[in-house]
């Protein structure tokens, strides 16, 4: 079962909200946030190079790292935001959050029960 949260991702004085996976079984080095194609472009994202991946079950494909984008969370009345690395993933039709951004927003996840909160 995935956890998903509202996000509010922003570029160049663009934002867009929208739903996204948390999903710690993205794991990255530093901060780095995947968007559909369709959000790229309505943020106005420039690509600056292409990252070949290897997926579950041996998928492979091509993605796209463009500029840093602004990626905040509310939660209860608190929010926290941090600057995210944007991969622009092909086929990809939903906002997916990687480990590095759930740990530098201090989240902590309850999958079992569906929860997410500030730590």
């Amino acid at each position: 079962m995935g956890l998903r949260i509202k996000v509010k991702i922003c570029y160049n004085n663009k934002c867009v909200e929208e739903n996204a996976l948390l999903n710690t079984g993205f794991e990255t080095d530093e901060p780095v946030v995947s968007l559909p194609v369709r959000l790229a472009e309505n943020l106005g994202l420039n690509i600056l190079s292409s990252v070949e991946f290897e997926g579950p079950g041996f998928t492979k494909g091509t993605a796209y790292f463009g500029d840093y984008v602004m990626l905040e969370v509310s939660l209860n009345n608190e929010s926290r935001g941090i600057k995210a690395k944007a991969l622009i993933t092909p086929g990809e039709e939903e906002v997916i959050v990687s480990d590095k951004c759930i740990e530098e927003l201090g989240l902590v996840l309850d999958l079992r029960k569906g929860k997410v909160w500030f730590s």
